[in-house]
């Protein structure tokens, strides 16, 4: 019976000190938020370096830019080259730059992108996928990594393009 009432007690003051230790730490966040308040209101050197910070960084867009359309451009031209044999084809890679092609990227959510990815099981879906396209010619290419941010290799390119000779199979008589 006397173990059963002393420990009873310490756990009653046990529960009494927690509650009191708790109340103590509440405190100085508080004061220290509003410390952190009184600074905040003033000018210094932090704040001073963040302005200055955001008011040196070169402007990235154009050169992001510069790098996808390079990108998308060479992985074209790649194409064009290994599947378009035709002397109009070598003469029209020349005349391929950034004021001619147009280019969108594409997302595999879209129900065109699965649809063509259903009819062309090679081509895997990855998390950079554009479509180019330059006159006749239309081109699926995909990234490992952003190509925005790095000068790379496409992962996967497609080319489809309407040629003047389609290729007709002729079953012979027989």
């Amino acid at each position: 019976m006397k173990f059963t009432l002393i420990f009873i007690t310490a756990l009653s003051l046990g529960l009494a000190t927690g509650s009191l230790v708790a109340q103590d730490t509440t405190n100085p966040n508080k004061a220290t938020s509003a410390a952190e308040e009184d600074h905040d209101a003033k000018e210094g050197q932090d704040k001073e370096f963040y302005e200055y910070y955001y008011k040196t960084i070169a402007e990235s867009q154009p050169l992001k830019k510069a790098k996808l359309e390079y990108n998308l451009i060479k992985a074209l031209k790649k194409e064009i080259v290994s599947r378009d044999t035709t002397k109009e084809a070598k003469e029209s890679i020349k005349k391929i730059d950034t004021s001619n092609i147009k280019y969108e990227r594409v997302y595999r959510e879209s129900k065109w992108v699965r649809g063509f990815m259903g009819q062309l099981p090679h081509l895997t879906s990855r998390d950079f996928m554009f479509i180019v396209k330059y006159d006749k010619y239309m081109c699926f290419v995909s990234f490992d990594v952003n190509p925005e941010s790095y000068l790379q290799e496409a992962r996967q390119a497609q080319l489809i393009f309407e040629g003047k000779d389609k290729f007709e199979i002729a079953i012979p008589k027989p």
